[in-house]
């Protein structure tokens, strides 16, 4: 058995049973489903360079509506030592890049760099740096290419679906600062969400094949004095690409 599939086995148990986890409520294997891929209806796909979303995020707050005290529920892993969302933010650690991959699932972790050299080389050497471009030989009769992007927690209402090595700079009036739960792609490498448009601010890294069924559990700390807290990824991203 997969360690993907015994999250899964293992977030079923405790729904059947009536308990909680906060792996289980904050990411678990994308669920088979039959959804067609759909564009958002408004903006334009586009090639997205990696240097784009490779890229130092800047300590700022510009959210209008901040969820005063609001913790995301994952310890985040930052140069090996792991911390609590309030550990970091009293420790003020500013981070550019957050990512969930196969190691942090299995350890029940985010992933947190501070610069993007440091995120890169973590990608390097774990073989898992995204590419613009398909792999030569991939196959991908077996699998769904398609990010899946949800409106709202629990991948309910309406959806938008983005192929690997394109992204939309800006998702639109009516999917900007609206998206709740989303499905990677389980063909490609990494999905991608920034906090604003154009790739900017910071991002949120999902590995292929996870699922996040609510952003209100995922967040980012701004670093920006005097308001150092930290807010949800919860309706609050304007751009998205995928990876392969």
């Amino acid at each position: 058995m997969t360690f993907k599939s015994l999250i899964g086995s293992l977030t079923l148990a405790s729904i059947l049973v009536g308990g909680t986890s906060f792996a289980a409520d904050s990411y678990e294997p994308v669920p088979p489903h039959e959804n067609e891929p759909k564009p958002d209806g408004e903006s334009k796909l586009e090639r997205v360079p990696l240097s784009s979303v490779l890229r130092d995020a800047k300590p700022e707050d510009l959210e209008k509506e901040p969820e005063e005290g609001f913790l995301p529920d994952l310890p985040i892993e930052v140069d090996g030592e792991t911390y609590s969302a309030k550990e970091l933010q009293e420790k003020d650690i500013h981070l550019s890049h957050y990512a969930l991959d196969d190691r942090a699932a299995e350890r029940g972790v985010v992933l947190g760099f501070r610069k993007t050299e440091e995120f890169k080389k973590y990608l390097e050497e774990t073989q898992q740096f995204p590419s613009e471009e398909k792999p030569k030989g991939l196959q991908t009769a077996a699998c769904n290419p398609y990010s899946y992007f949800f409106e709202h927690a629990g991948y309910w209402g309406n959806y938008f679906a983005v192929y690997p090595g394109y992204g939309y700079s800006y998702v639109g009036g009516y999917w900007n600062d609206r998206i709740s739960s989303l499905w990677s792609t389980q063909c490609g490498r990494w999905t991608v969400v920034t906090e604003h448009s154009n790739y900017n601010g910071h991002t949120l890294w999902i590995s292929r094949s996870w699922a996040l069924p609510n952003l209100s559990n995922w967040g980012w700390y701004t670093g920006w004095w005097p308001f150092r807290r930290w807010h949800s990824w919860n309706d609050r991203i304007s751009s998205v690409v995928v990876y392969w």
